[in-house]
C-alpha cells in the first residue's frame, strides 16, 4: 500500500527532535529479543508521552544504536487507513518497516508505537510481535481503551505499564531554567534545598506559585494566560469527545462535559458517584447511578482525575466517607474553574497528591489514603501513605503522614493541623508528620513526635 510505504519512509527520515528531559519512568529499554515484555506508557493526552519516546530514542542513539534500528510511528496520523476488511494498521506498518530495513528484523529493532488506542487490533498485534520477533516494544496510549484493566486481561503478564503524569515541579524548573539564572542546579532538579541562598529561595517560591497556576502540561509552558486557558480547556473537550462519549452506548457530549467540569472544579473535595449524580440532576439532567458510574470510570481511565479513599485496616477501601477526587493537574483545574473559584489551597493539595503518586511509581498507588481520627472529633489528615492492609495476620504499615495548608499563621489553623497530625501519629505509632505550606518552615514538638512544617518548593524538590 503506497500510503503505508510513504508514511514509514517519512518516519524513518524524521530527525529526533530536541527535548527537555523528563525524569525516567521506566528502566533503560532491554535489548531486542523474542518474548520481551511490552513496555506500555499510559497517561492523559498531551502529558508528554510522545516526547518521552523521543527522549528514550535519543539515549539509544547516544549509546550507539543505529537510527534505522529504531522505528517511531504515530498511529493517530489521519493519513493512516482505517482498520477494516482485514487491514491491521500495526501489522501493515511493521511489514513495511521490515521491507525497508531487512536487517532490523534479523538483528533486532526498537519499536516505538505512539497512540496505539486508535488501532482496534493493537493489543493482539503487539502481543504477537513481542512473542515472535526480535524486538523491544514501547507503546503509548492515552484513553480508556488502554486502561490497566484491559492491558492485564489481554497481555497476561507480558506487559509492564508505566504511568506518565504532567510535569513535576523539578521538571517544571527545567522548562523554565531561564527564570533562575543564578541557580543552575535548581533548574535541573538537583538543588541542595537546605543550602539555597535567599535569592534562590525567593525565585523558587515565585516559580512554585506559577506552577500552581500554569500546571505541568508541557505544551502550554510558554503560552500567555488566555492562550493557556483556551488550550487546557481544549484538552478537556478532547478527553470528553474521544475517550468518554465515544465509549458510551448512548453518547452525550454535553452531559459528559458537565461531569468533567464538575469533577475538575471539585478537586481535593469528597465526592461520591451519588454526589456527582445528584449534582447533575439538580442541573436539570436525567441520569441514573449506573450511567454516572460508567462515565466516572471512563474519566478515571482517561486520567482526568484520581480517587483517594479513607485509610482502613481492612482489605477493602474505607467506606465511612466518600473518596476525595484529585484532578490530573492543578493548572487544568484552574483553567476550567469559575472566575470566583481560584482556591490555591485545593490546587496545592492536588499538586501534593500528584507528587506522592509520582514517588510511588511502579508500586501500589492505592496506598495513598486520607485519615480520619476515630470518634466524635473526627480530626482529618490529608494523606497517609503506606499499606493499610498488609495481609492476613499482618499489621498495617503506614510510613508517612502529610497535611497540606497554604499557611498555618492563624492560630486556629495551626492548632487544627498540628492536633490532627498528632492524633494520627499516636494512632499509627509514627514519630513524625509533615505540613506542606507555601512559605513557612519550622519543627513543632508534640506529645507523640515532631511535626515538620516545610515550604512547598522544598518539599516538592525533595528526593525520597
Amino acid at each position: 500500500m503506497d500510503v503505508i510505504r510513504e508514511l514509514v519512509a517519512e518516519r524513518m527520515q524524521q530527525e529526533i527532535p530536541p527535548v527537555v528531559e523528563r525524569d525516567p519512568i521506566m528502566e533503560e529499554p532491554p535489548s531486542p529479543q523474542r518474548f520481551n515484555r511490552v513496555q506500555i506508557i499510559t497517561g492523559m493526552r498531551r502529558c508528554g508521552k510522545t516526547f518521552y519516546l523521543f527522549q528514550v530514542m535519543a539515549g539509544l542513539l547516544r549509546s550507539g544504536v543505529p537510527r534505522d534500528r529504531m522505528l517511531y510511528f504515530d498511529f493517530s496520523d489521519d493519513r493512516l487507513p482505517q482498520e477494516r476488511d482485514g487491514f491491521r494498521a500495526i501489522d501493515a506498518v511493521l511489514d513495511e518497516y521490515w521491507r525497508q530495513v531487512p536487517r532490523a528484523r534479523t538483528e533486532g529493532a526498537y519499536l516505538f508505537l505512539d497512540e496505539v488506542q486508535d488501532c482496534p487490533s493493537w493489543q493482539s498485534s503487539c502481543r504477537r510481535v513481542a512473542e515472535n520477533e526480535r524486538v523491544t516494544l514501547c507503546v503509548t496510549g492515552s484513553s480508556s481503551k488502554v486502561s490497566s484493566e484491559e492491558i492485564a486481561t489481554n497481555f497476561r503478564g507480558r506487559s509492564h505499564t508505566h504511568e506518565m503524569l504532567p510535569l513535576s515541579f523539578a521538571e517544571y524548573l527545567r522548562f523554565h531554567q531561564d527564570a533562575l539564572p543564578d541557580a543552575a542546579d535548581a533548574c535541573v532538579g538537583h538543588v541542595q534545598t537546605d543550602a539555597a541562598s535567599p535569592r534562590e529561595r525567593t525565585a523558587l517560591e515565585g516559580l512554585f506559585d506559577r506552577y500552581l497556576v500554569t500546571g505541568g502540561f508541557p505544551g502550554i509552558q510558554r503560552d500567555s494566560a488566555p492562550t493557556r486557558i483556551e488550550v487546557l480547556q481544549g484538552y478537556v473537550r478532547d478527553v470528553v469527545a474521544r475517550d468518554v462519549a465515544d465509549r458510551l452506548s448512548r453518547p452525550s457530549i454535553p452531559l459528559a462535559n458537565q461531569m468533567a467540569l464538575l469533577i475538575l472544579r471539585n478537586t481535593s473535595c469528597e465526592m461520591s458517584v451519588n454526589g456527582i449524580m445528584q449534582t447533575l440532576k439538580d442541573a436539570g439532567n436525567t441520569i441514573g447511578w449506573e450511567r454516572t458510574s460508567q462515565m466516572a470510570q471512563l474519566f478515571r481511565q482517561a486520567y482526568l482525575y484520581f480517587e483517594v479513599f479513607e485509610y482502613s485496616r481492612e482489605l477493602l477501601p474505607g467506606t465511612g466517607n466518600p473518596p476525595k477526587l484529585y484532578a490530573i493537574d492543578p493548572g487544568l483545574a484552574l483553567a476550567v474553574s469559575r472566575a470566583s473559584q481560584e482556591d490555591v489551597g485545593k490546587r496545592l493539595e492536588t499538586a501534593a497528591y500528584l507528587e506522592l503518586r509520582r514517588r510511588l511509581a511502579g508500586t501500589r498507588t492505592d496506598s495513598i489514603t486520607s485519615y480520619t481520627e476515630p470518634g466524635a472529633r473526627g480530626r482529618k489528615v490529608d494523606f497517609l501513605v503506606g499499606e493499610a492492609y498488609a495481609g492476613e495476620g499482618q499489621p498495617s504499615q503506614p510510613y508517612e503522614l502529610l497535611q497540606v495548608s497554604v499557611s498555618i499563621e492563624s492560630q486556629r489553623t495551626r492548632r487544627r493541623e498540628v492536633e490532627s497530625l498528632d492524633a494520627a501519629m499516636q494512632r499509627t505509632r509514627l514519630p513524625h508528620g509533615s505540613i506542606v505550606t507555601l512559605r513557612e518552615e519550622q519543627d513543632i514538638d508534640t506529645e507523640n513526635g515532631t511535626v515538620s512544617v516545610v515550604p512547598a518548593w522544598k518539599w516538592f524538590l525533595k528526593r525520597p
